[in-house]
């Protein structure tokens, strides 16, 4: 696909469409080194990932689960149907990857969040090239003492989300974005 196709065409693609087949490794292992040509200051390479999938995906499943549940006893509310279908769902992804931000001190921290970004962007462009999909996503728990704690991440690292990869045998619908005009301002 052509670079700027690939860019106008990449899209969410949510747990609920995965059909549960899993991405082969050499695939995960070409995005993962497209994520590592991010841009970063002072080469910091600040990103990290942590990969989960069988057992132990099921497992991280299994505990964001505990946390749901728990979140609701405390707001007196009850789980229901519609939670248990949700996260039924994401077992159907092929891996949940933790992403993580390494902070050096060498740089602002905003500047090594950005590099982060970057480079997940750069992962999932690669996948959707090769014909994988995926969903970023921020809940769950993540920004949690007792996730950091869970993924073993280090006193100056900080999760930023999940991204959920799967495969879909469902048509991706195009996307609809306002004018890139309304985000312009052009000083001359």
């Amino acid at each position: 696909m052509e670079t700027q196709e690939l860019l106008l065409k990449r899209r969410s693609v949510y747990p609920r469409q995965f059909n549960g087949q899993t991405i082969p490794k050499e695939a995960l292992l070409q995005a993962f080194e497209a994520a590592n040509w991010a841009p970063t200051h002072k080469r910091t390479q600040p990103w990290r990932f942590i990969i989960y999938s069988g057992d132990a995906m099921n497992l991280l499943i299994d505990q964001w689960i505990l946390m749901a549940k728990a979140n609701l006893e405390a707001k007196r509310e009850t789980w229901s149907e519609a939670a248990e279908t949700k996260y039924s769902y994401m077992r159907n992804s092929s891996h949940v990857i933790v992403i993580a931000c390494h902070y050096t001190g060498l740089v602002p921290e905003i500047e090594e969040t950005c590099a982060t970004a970057a480079a997940v962007q750069n992962f999932w462009l690669s996948l959707h090239d090769q014909g994988y999909y995926g969903y970023w996503s921020t809940g769950n728990g993540i920004f949690t003492e007792s996730m950091h704690q869970y993924f073993g991440l280090q006193e100056n690292e900080k999760a930023l989300g999940y991204f959920l990869a799967g495969q879909t045998n469902d048509p991706i619908p195009p996307s609809i974005r306002k004018a890139v005009e309304e985000n312009l301002t052009w000083r001359d």
